[in-house]
């Protein structure tokens, strides 16, 4: 799949090109919630990755053509399929984008790579960071993060506030329930998350939950609790907006050329499972039309479909 792909419909950053730097599937955490499943490599650094990495030149060049092609892209977003601050050169990378575009680039992390000088300096290089804190201890961290062995949420949470000194943070919590895993939702679970957010003293917090279909067996929060957890914050956490995030964004681009949309469906959905609404938001062309192309890429068993809550998503095959 490419480097850079979409722009995609993103509930916080509006039309979103995304970039993902890293060979992959490959994280220094391995998500209970993540929609793209179980991680094929679960790394502590770049050093133990196999695969060559993409350069600056490659991901400068990808993004100028997309830039070229699209008429509206709100964010240039390092994220992907794994951790995008394993890329090595990820600093280098955000000083070529800059040299041709205005376009605010954004960074989603999960913030475990903050340790490494390069990294932190890459991340405070861009306009915006999205680091995920899930849990306010470490217990729930290793429960529902399941990080490599040696990283430690206090320490996490000591530099997404170092960053914060320096970008603009938006903090994604991601709240979840399941049988299996237990829930970050719980009285106790927030008033542990309370404590760090009242420490790291982000620009906004964002309070998420699993709408996407995960492959492990966890639930999303009901509409009304995260109303309610949000309340709470509120009346803790003065100063600091809390935002439910919204569950769509309206697409405003538009493919220029009807032999691309297959390859930017199969982009697409590398990187997150998609209903065909998602993809109509994302592509600007209407339902029936994407519904077409998904059913002969389903015919070529290069997508799959599954069924979560009540709502039919695709995803690609992995080979």
């Amino acid at each position: 799949m490419g480097i850079v792909y979409g722009p995609v419909p993103s509930r916080r950053l509006g039309m979103s090109l995304g970039i993902d730097p890293i060979p992959r599937l490959i994280c220094t955490f391995d998500c209970v919630y993540c929609q793209l499943g179980k991680k094929r490599y679960k790394v502590h650094g770049p050093e133990e990755v196999k695969e060559p990495f993409p350069t600056p030149h490659e991901i400068a060049d990808g993004v100028k053509e997309a830039l070229q092609k699209y008429a509206h892209i709100d964010y240039v977003t390092f994220s992907g399929s794994g951790e995008p601050t394993l890329n090595p050169r990820l600093g280098e990378t955000v000083e070529k984008i800059r040299k041709f575009t205005q376009t605010p680039i954004a960074l989603i992390t999960n913030s475990s790579l903050l340790t490494r000088p390069d990294v932190f300096d890459a991340a405070a290089s861009c306009d915006l960071v999205l680091p995920t804190l899930d849990a306010g201890d470490q217990n729930t961290f290793i429960r529902i993060n399941r990080p490599a062995y040696g990283f430690e949420i206090d320490t996490i949470a000591e530099l997404i506030r170092k960053v914060a000194c320096k970008v603009p943070i938006w903090l994604e919590v991601m709240l979840l329930q399941s049988e299996k895993y237990g829930s970050n939702a719980t009285e106790d679970a927030i008033a542990g998350i309370i404590e760090k957010i009242r420490m790291i003293h982000p620009h906004e917090v964002n309070l998420n939950t699993c709408v996407r279909p995960p492959e492990e067996p966890v639930d999303p929060v009901p509409e009304k609790k995260l109303d309610e957890i949000c309340s709470r914050m509120e009346a803790v956490l003065p100063g600091i907006p809390i935002v439910v995030v919204p569950r769509r964004t309206k697409s405003q681009s538009k493919l220029l050329r009807e032999e691309e949309i297959s390859a930017e469906i199969l982009r697409i959905l590398a990187v997150r499972p998609c209903t065909i609404t998602d993809l109509t938001d994302s592509l600007g062309i209407n339902p029936a039309e994407v519904g077409k192309y998904l059913a002969r890429l389903a015919e070529s068993e290069r997508i799959g479909r599954r069924v979560h809550k009540g709502r039919l998503y695709y995803a690609v095959k992995e080979a």
